[in-house]
């Protein structure tokens, strides 16, 4: 019976966000006359600093410099941008915001999250059926990492039938179920506020990048063009250099990330209760951690 009523509130909570999605899109679709050109890249997060990929961070930076960006839009919340949790996001979100002034572009916090408890309620009751196929389809795609001989994993990353596949993975599997679309973190809700969060930054603007996860692009995609937007997934424009420099201000940046982080996983700040649960339960800090000892070595 808790089962169930569980299962209730959880489907509530996602549906709740349909007729939203709905009215956005028919509100502002296609009002927009002077469009920008917008970009997709996928990034890799903490698989930047595996020199074995040749896609480090200042590769994604090449990439978005030959773009020739005047907005590039990130995978970090407006609520965490330059704030205790930003450690908790993608380390290539505080990279990018700590070089836009030196290339010239404006970076832009789009990135939305549930809330801890509501996905914990979901992730406690993920069919087992699907769970079974998005593990088999990952390892897939992991292995197929593993064995790729190109270039750069940029290469990889961005193919069309590897977006293919990881489109399918959230599209047929995960989207097939409430339940496991809301354990995956409201998955399209999120990358529709992601776009939502980003109208402000296409009005004006010539040249907008995304940079987010691989899995988001084929999704950013679709709901930008619900809105009247074209986006394309460049291909590679930067050779890998393999460099894991970089400047002491994201080094500086990083570190303080990392101290804040810590203290609100150990309760010495007074942040919410959902940022001190999704750090405690996320591995961030381990992996700024091992970040940081490798660029230092």
């Amino acid at each position: 019976m808790i089962s169930t009523v569980i299962k209730h509130f959880i489907i509530g909570i996602l549906f709740i966000s349909i007729p939203k999605l709905v009215f956005t899109q028919s509100k502002i679709g296609n009002k927009h006359s002077d469009k920008p050109k917008i970009y997709l890249l996928g990034a890799v997060h903490s698989m930047h600093f595996n020199p074995e990929y040749h896609y480090t961070v200042n590769d994604l930076l090449e990439q978005v410099i030959q773009l020739h960006a005047d907005v590039v839009c990130g995978e970090i919340t407006p609520e965490a941008f330059r704030q205790d949790m930003e450690g908790y996001f993608p380390l290539e979100a505080a990279f990018l915001s700590e070089m836009a002034n030196k290339h010239n572009y404006l970076f832009a916090p789009v990135d939305w999250r549930i809330d801890v408890s509501t996905q914990a309620l979901a992730e406690s009751i993920f069919p087992e059926d699907i769970k079974k196929v998005q593990a088999d389809i990952t390892t897939n795609y992991i292995d197929g990492i593993d064995k790729f001989g190109g270039v750069s994993l940029y290469d990889f990353i961005h193919a069309p039938g590897n977006i293919g596949i990881m489109d399918s993975l959230f599209e047929k599997v995960v989207a097939s179920n409430p339940i496991s679309e809301i354990a995956m973190g409201n998955w399209h809700e999120r990358n529709r506020r992601i776009v939502e969060n980003s109208l402000k930054y296409l009005k004006d603007s010539k040249v907008v990048v995304f940079v987010f996860g691989g899995a988001h692009l084929p999704q950013i995609k679709r709901q930008l063009e619900a809105l009247g937007y074209q986006a394309e997934i460049p291909e590679r424009l930067f050779i890998p250099s393999d460099n894991m420099k970089l400047s002491q201000q994201v080094i500086s940046r990083w570190k303080k990330n990392l101290t804040q982080l810590t203290r609100i996983r150990d309760g010495k700040i007074n942040n919410s209760y959902d940022d001190c649960q999704k750090v405690r339960r996320s591995s961030r800090i381990e992996e700024l951690t091992e970040t940081l000892r490798r660029i230092e070595q």
